[in-house]
Parts: C-alpha cells; sequence; structure tokens
C-alpha cells in the first residue's frame, strides 16, 4: 500500500507539472510562441536564399484571409509579417476568431502582427504581442523592426525605438508600420507627423525595403531610395478610387538570395 500511494503521489506530480506547462505554452502570446519558432527556423535556414511573405488589413474578410494565409503556405515562409486591422475592434472574441484562423491555417508558420488603428492595445498586448519589435537573426543578417504609428503620428518613443534598432547594422534590415507615410504620391489617409523623420532614418541606414498597410490595395513607391510597399489585401474592403495602387486582394512574397532582395506581389484568387 505505502507503494502504491507513493507511485499515487507522483502520477499526480507529473499530471500537475504537465497541466501546468501545457497551460503556460498556450498562454503565451501569439508573439512569444513565434518568436520560438523563428529562432529554431532560423538556426536551419539557408543563408543564402530564405523567404519570408508580408500580407496585411485581413478584417472582415474571412474567406479571403484563409485563402491568403494557404497561398503565403505555399512559399515555405520563415515567416509570416501581418500588417494589422485583423479585426474590426480588436475585441476578445475578434482576436480569439483570428488567433484560431492562424493557427489552422498556418500553425507551423511564424507570424508577427504590426499593431493596427483598429487594434484594442490592451487585448493586443494580452494576445498577440508587443506593438513595436525587432526580430534578429545575426546568421541570415537579418532584421525585422516594427514600430506603432496607429495613431496617425510617429512619436518620439517609437522614433527613439527605430534609429536604437538601425544602429546596430544588419545586411537585410526591412521597417514596418501600419500607416503610410504622406508623400507626393501618397497623399490620402497617411500620416504626416514624424513622417519626414522616418524617411531620413530609413534612408540614412540602409534599408532594404519598407512595408506599410492601412490602405487595401497593393501599391509601391521609391522613398529617398527606399522601396516602400503598401500591401494591405488580405480580406478588409478595397479601396478602388482616389490612391495610386491595384486594389487587389494580395500577399508579397520577399525574396533575400545572394544578397539580394526581390518582392513579388502574388494576387489571391477570390
Amino acid at each position: 500500500m505505502p507503494k502504491i500511494k507513493k507511485l499515487s503521489r507522483i502520477i499526480l506530480a507529473f499530471a500537475a507539472l504537465f497541466l501546468l506547462c501545457t497551460a503556460g505554452a498556450y498562454g503565451a502570446t501569439l508573439y512569444e510562441r513565434s518568436l520560438e519558432k523563428f529562432q529554431a527556423d532560423s538556426k536551419l535556414a539557408s543563408p543564402d536564399d530564405f523567404t519570408f511573405v508580408v500580407l496585411g488589413d485581413s478584417r472582415d474578410n474571412d474567406g479571403v484571409f484563409k485563402k491568403t494565409l494557404a497561398l503565403a503556405k505555399t512559399y515555405n515562409p520563415l515567416f509570416i509579417l501581418h500588417g494589422g486591422d485583423y479585426s474590426g475592434t480588436g475585441s476578445d472574441k475578434e482576436t480569439d476568431h483570428f488567433l484560431a484562423m492562424v493557427n489552422d491555417g498556418v500553425p507551423d508558420v511564424p507570424l508577427f502582427v504590426v499593431f493596427g488603428n483598429h487594434e484594442n492595445q490592451k487585448v493586443f498586448t494580452e494576445k498577440i504581442g508587443p506593438t513595436r519589435f525587432s526580430l534578429d537573426s545575426a546568421r541570415l543578417k537579418l532584421r525585422m523592426i516594427s514600430v506603432n504609428n496607429a495613431g496617425y503620428a510617429l512619436k518620439t518613443p517609437e522614433l527613439k525605438y527605430l534609429r536604437s534598432q538601425l544602429a546596430p547594422k544588419a545586411e537585410n534590415t526591412f521597417v514596418a508600420l501600419h500607416i503610410p507615410p504622406k508623400t507626393k504620391v501618397w497623399s490620402w489617409h497617411t500620416f504626416s507627423d514624424g513622417a519626414a523623420e522616418l524617411e531620413d532614418a530609413l534612408a540614412e541606414n540602409g534599408v532594404k525595403m519598407a512595408f506599410y498597410f492601412h490602405i487595401h490595395l497593393y501599391s509601391r513607391e521609391e522613398i529617398k531610395g527606399v522601396p516602400s510597399i503598401i500591401a494591405a489585401g488580405a480580406g478588409a474592403p478595397l479601396v478602388l478610387f482616389g490612391f495610386p495602387g491595384e486594389p487587389v486582394y494580395h500577399i508579397v512574397v520577399v525574396r533575400v538570395k545572394n544578397g539580394t532582395v526581390t518582392a513579388e506581389m502574388v494576387k489571391v484568387n477570390e
């Protein structure tokens, strides 16, 4: 009997430990889970040839979003960058629904989300991740920096963070913000406060490419020598008039091969 009781206590202890670990895993944010996978995958990816996928603004159309994830997955990306506005209000219910679609569609692909203007900051930080972040892989000479301009401005703390992340040079550096800067071409539904400082920081630090979202279409321009892409066609209602670009549902496939960066827009079949 004492041996049985001892065995029972051991089994109960292991069961409690298992439940604790399981709760911790599922309690982690999407960012934390994705970062762990990204760090592991970065050790296996080829430094001479790797791919990631950019997409954004998936709210209001689950069908299209599921197709964008399925299409993205076919490129075997190192990670997916979602540009924000995954729901209308960023509520707990909408966020859980978004996470379920991500888990069903790309369970094995790290997915990172840029903070958008439709997000709820409290829910976002609890379930999705930080409102600014930097992904790094010294092995791949890769850095992806995301900062928060969802309030239609790039405030001093965000600029300081951006500059601090740009300071240690990485050959393949990319930057992502939800709202595009106001330019002669991108003149509508954009931001001005901090835009000039952003453009200078990107140009002065050799950023390979900048990604923006918010305007529901695809558009590509060069801003102070930096290729700049709006990739916001993952489900939200398309902007059909008044803004330069292609009003199509799409993803952007970014490939870094032998030090050369290319970005291809791929349409999603509705």
